[in-house]
């Protein structure tokens, strides 16, 4: 099975309506989503819509719930926190009762978990390679899991559990897990990439083979730029589109 997962699209429409057309194109067995489908930028009713009617299974991101009202805020910094009340203010609540039913994690046949941030704590940032181990470590042999997915961070990463029990940085070009081999991806941003390449990013994994490919795609970053600008959101998530970080 070759599964599409997508994360933290961030209400950029124009990201998505590149990414759609390559989906099409690929024609994966089905799409999954890691959450933060709204806050940032200006297209907040339009992801999530698609994300209603084109993923199989969704998670909650921090920004979801902020804006569906199951999360405060209190830990946004000030720009971040105006984004995702103005979101709010812009969904429909068919929107936001979507939202507001995703799950904090989810698992697929074959040994997959999805998460946000982390398997022990969806808001939880794993950049470092001692983060995933020790979110393995938690995790143990218990779920009989093979892949972990997250989000959250915005980076393309690939960490790796080796057959003798190391964990290490993948590289992510010509990825594949080899047959007792663990790992936990994660498959960078649609709406706001943060590894200095503005194109959006995503995941594609087969379940057949265990090999991922990480996509990137090009769209018109100064139309998003625009339009968050005319919305009157802060300057700030316009300025950082533009070089990816």
């Amino acid at each position: 099975m070759r599964i599409a997962v997508v994360s933290d699209i961030h209400s950029n429409g124009d990201a998505l309506d590149t990414l759609a057309r390559e989906l099409d194109r690929l024609r994966p067995d089905r799409v999954v989503h890691l959450g933060d489908l709204v806050g940032y930028n200006a297209e907040p009713e339009k992801c999530v819509r698609w994300a209603m009617a084109n993923c199989s299974e969704g998670i909650l991101g921090n920004h979801d719930a902020v804006v569906c009202g199951k999360a405060g805020g209190e830990f946004f910094h000030k720009p971040a926190l105006q984004a995702a009340r103005w979101s709010a203010e812009r969904v429909s609540e068919e929107s936001l009762d979507y939202l507001s039913g995703l799950p904090v994690r989810a698992t697929l046949p074959g040994g997959l978990l999805l998460v946000h941030g982390a398997p022990s704590d969806p808001d939880r940032y794993l950049f470092l390679t001692e983060d995933a181990e020790e979110e393995m470590d938690l995790l143990g042999e218990s779920e009989g899991l093979r892949l972990v997915l997250f989000g959250h961070t915005h980076l393309p990463t690939a960490f790796v559990r080796r057959e003798e029990g190391g964990v290490v940085s993948a590289p992510l070009k010509n990825f594949r897990l080899a047959e007792k081999e663990s790992a936990m991806l994660n498959p960078g941003s649609v709406g706001q990439p943060r590894d200095r390449d503005p194109r959006a990013c995503f995941l594609v994994v087969d379940t057949g083979s265990w090999e991922a490919s990480w996509i990137r795609v090009s769209y018109d970053v100064e139309r998003c730029r625009t339009r968050v600008l005319e919305a009157g959101l802060p300057r700030f998530f316009a300025s950082r589109l533009a070089d990816g970080t």
